[in-house]
């Protein structure tokens, strides 16, 4: 089995499962997966999480990184040097990997800690959809 499949198969496992069932099989691995949740919950700005929403919703893996901030300042009226700054976050935090100066074409892709964020963020806040009040304010105040 490939990397590039195994990552398909934890992405439709977390997908397909609740934070709280992963727990049942090992109590630490869903401590692990709160904690997680809470320092992102606190560290994160609303252009991370929305961005975080963004790739869980529409396109993870669909742009690389100069194709994804292109994309997005278009859309949410956000300069591209924010986005930047604020993906280059989510990858120090090891919510997302994507291409960097030295490595160019990897297009960006949650990673397992960014699919239980992004997860988290859609089950506990009910946030995701186009319209939504964290998708519209992101164009007037990002952070």
């Amino acid at each position: 089995m490939s990397a590039f499949s195994r990552k398909s198969s934890a992405e439709e496992l977390l997908r397909s499962t609740t934070i709280s069932d992963l727990g049942h099989e090992n109590p630490l691995l869903l401590e692990l997966k709160h904690a997680l949740i809470k320092l992102a919950a606190s560290k994160l700005t609303k252009l991370q999480r929305a961005i975080l929403l963004r790739l869980y919703r529409e396109g993870n893996g669909k742009h690389t990184f100069s194709s994804l901030v292109r994309k997005l300042a278009d859309e949410l009226g956000v300069p591209e040097s924010t986005l930047k700054w604020s993906i280059r976050g989510l990858r120090d935090l090891g919510l997302v990997e994507s291409g960097s100066v030295e490595v160019k074409g990897v297009p960006v892709s949650l990673t397992y800690a960014g699919l239980v964020v992004a997860k988290n963020i859609v089950e506990v806040e009910g946030v995701g959809g186009p319209d939504s009040a964290l998708a519209l304010s992101i164009g007037r105040g990002h952070r």
